[in-house]
């Protein structure tokens, strides 16, 4: 029978990049201003510069960057925040990293980017479409990349004065795979993001 004996004096060493992340992820969770998302930011900047192999850090920092992007008011504040993020996921880009996740956030932050102006659809649109559509490609199991795609398609629609039923749906699928468990042994810092916002976009649906 294998017996463990705890030493006097032996101590459980905490890892130090779990911890920052739980705080830095309760931090972003809970985020519901633009000081909390800079403070969220900020926060997971700092883990970045020190976990350069890592690519969640950085990614974080962009989802928060661009989530501050689009409740700004001020349409000019809005750019510098998007440069932010966009060298944030430059930065996941050249490690490895889950690139359904990267791709389905960049097409977010070209959307915000597309709403500062009308006139960058016509530059950025088409990008845009093939950024959301290669993240789903990679992994229709991602409901982030499901998210943006339909986010996508169902703007277009709007905008083209087309039926949106079918894209109002796909929100609602978005809502049923946002509400699995997470895979069992899968990284417990994953992203998870997406509910409220895909649960606005169906209230929208439903006006």
């Amino acid at each position: 029978m294998l017996v463990l004996v705890f030493q006097p004096g032996f101590t459980i060493i905490n890892n130090p990049y779990d911890d920052a992340m739980k705080g830095a992820l309760e931090e972003l969770n809970q985020a519901g201003s633009l000081e909390d998302f800079q403070s969220a930011a900020n926060h997971f900047d700092r883990i970045a510069n020190v976990e350069k192999d890592k690519w969640l850090p950085s990614y974080y920092a962009a989802y928060a960057k661009v989530m501050l992007a689009a409740m700004q008011q001020d349409l000019e504040q809005k750019d510098p925040y998007l440069d932010a993020a966009q060298e944030n996921l430059d930065a996941v880009a050249v490690i490895e990293h889950d690139e359904s996740e990267r791709l389905a956030l960049q097409g977010f932050l070209t959307m915000i980017r597309m709403s500062v102006d009308p006139a960058r659809g016509m530059e950025l649109g088409m990008n845009c479409g093939m950024t959301v559509e290669q993240a789903y490609a990679l992994n229709n199991e991602n409901p982030r990349a499901l998210l943006m795609l339909a986010q996508f398609k169902h703007g277009l629609a709007q905008y083209m004065g087309q039926d949106t039923s079918e894209y109002c749906a796909m929100f609602e699928e978005v809502l049923e795979m946002l509400d699995q468990p997470a895979q069992e042994g899968s990284d417990p810092f994953s992203p998870r993001w997406g509910k409220n916002m895909t649960t606005m976009l169906l209230q929208q649906c439903q006006k």
